[in-house]
């Protein structure tokens, strides 16, 4: 189940990151040349976390998928290392940049890793008026 952050829990849980910056349009020049126009694909491993996220927006629509896995999911708080892996997205949006997360969690869930494809902005918590992708970047998050 995909869960969300806010912007305060996302400032305050970020573990260890790493970045990619994108373009407002993002161009298929950006970091997967192999990535569709409008695409852009990045694959990361962290201790406690990896995953490959392809973030698409054209038109006005966003659309997210990839694959996410928590390599330390242990049995419980704090063991091994109590977090979560975690897709960090920081969107460009109409109102400005909105952060959203998405979660694997292997102490809390029946399984470490996670398969998504999904509309961000679906829903009533869904990121409305998205135009685009400011950073996306791989971490460790703790609830």
């Amino acid at each position: 189940m995909r869960r969300l952050l806010n912007a305060a829990l996302l400032t305050a849980l970020v573990g260890s990151t790493t970045a990619v910056m994108a373009p407002t349009a993002l161009a298929s020049s950006g970091p997967d040349a192999n990535a569709a126009p409008g695409c852009v694909t990045k694959s990361d491993t962290i201790e406690g976390a990896s995953g490959e996220i392809t973030i698409c927006v054209q038109n006005g629509v966003a659309r997210v998928s990839g694959n996410l896995t928590d390599t330390l999911p242990g049995s419980g708080f704090g063991e091994p290392d109590g977090g979560c892996a975690t897709w960090w997205i920081d969107w460009q949006t109409t109102r400005g940049s909105i952060n959203d997360s998405i979660l694997v969690c292997g102490h809390f869930q029946s399984s470490p890793e996670k398969t998504f494809d999904y509309d961000p902005s679906a829903g009533e918590h869904g990121v409305k008026g998205i135009t685009g992708l400011n950073e996306v970047s791989l971490g460790i998050g703790f609830i």
